[in-house]
């Protein structure tokens, strides 16, 4: 989530598959637009608002305590931009200096700075509240910061979305929980975020108390809604492939998700490699397999 750009507590326990989960407050807090608008203005040019009508959009949520892009978030901007999206950067870095692209920021990237509140579904609904011809779009993607990488291109990965006849696409999912797809990366297909259930689930996403509400409101939540209104959904990488049921395919299934052609570790992993029975060979076996320093990527 977008306050320190990890997995929410309630999947730190990977090999559960049932935990209860805090009971919801009954009193929500406000709009996550609403607490962000005062302080949402553009950073150097607003390219997003010249669009008419958008073919592939992609969103981004970010995060840092100051006002560095790291290469990760760098290297999937550009991976977006190749592929044919225009891309909006929903920024909540700490303080008010102008972003730090290493190598440049890419042509026509939109940065919305906004005051850090609502993790990752706060910046999306803000964006998605700015400019609502995201919304109509043939192809969405909402993403954020939480992994490293990619390491390699993922043109692949795209391309399944592309050829994807379902609503709703994620590049994995899960049954941790419940059934839904991770929300680290979910794409809209065919303008479905104009209907009316997805409209107005976007339009209510609230500043919640922790990090455990969000996922339960919202990507759990989310997951619920697609299947009662009976949006289709798909993932690039089915979590049958990765993990047993009721696992965490990015947290316990990390090295097949590799050999499965996705080029990215969470940054969980790096920061607390106990969450995964193998996790203190992450460093080694990314290292090894793509040749790259991860402390340039983080």
């Amino acid at each position: 989530m977008e306050d320190h750009g990890e997995t929410p507590a309630i999947e730190v326990d990977p090999d559960s598959t049932v935990r209860l989960l805090p009971r919801l407050p009954g009193r929500r807090g406000p709009l996550a637009v609403d607490a962000s608008g005062a302080g949402v203005r553009t950073e150097g040019g607003d390219h997003m608002a010249s669009i008419e009508r958008f073919d592939r959009v992609a969103v981004v949520a970010h995060w840092s305590p100051d006002s560095r892009i790291s290469r990760s978030v760098a290297e999937l901007t550009s991976n977006l931009v190749n592929h044919g999206y225009q891309v909006l950067i929903a920024s909540s870095a700490e303080g008010g200096a102008q972003l730090e692209w290493p190598g440049g920021k890419p042509q026509n990237v939109t940065v919305l700075r906004r005051p850090n509140v609502g993790y990752d579904f706060g910046s999306w609904a803000s964006a998605l509240n700015r400019y609502p011809r995201i919304s109509a779009a043939d192809q969405v993607l909402l993403l954020n910061d939480s992994l490293a990488g990619p390491f390699e291109p993922i043109g692949s990965l795209l391309e399944h979305f592309d050829r994807s006849g379902a609503d709703v696409w994620g590049m994995t999912d899960t049954c941790q929980f419940s059934p839904h797809l991770q929300s680290y990366c979910l794409g809209f297909k065919s303008g479905c975020l104009t209907e009316p259930a997805l409209a107005g689930f976007w339009r209510d996403i609230r500043v919640e108390r922790s990090r455990d509400d969000v996922i339960w409101r919202y990507e759990l939540g989310l997951g619920r809604l697609l299947q009662r209104e009976r949006f289709s959904m798909d993932a690039a990488i089915r979590f049958k492939r990765v993990v047993q049921d009721g696992q965490n395919p990015t947290i316990l299934g990390w090295r097949r998700l590799l050999d499965l052609g996705f080029p990215f570790v969470k940054r969980q992993l790096l920061r607390q490699p106990e969450v995964a029975p193998d996790g203190s060979m992450v460093r080694e076996v990314v290292e090894r397999k793509f040749g790259v320093n991860l402390d340039e990527w983080l």
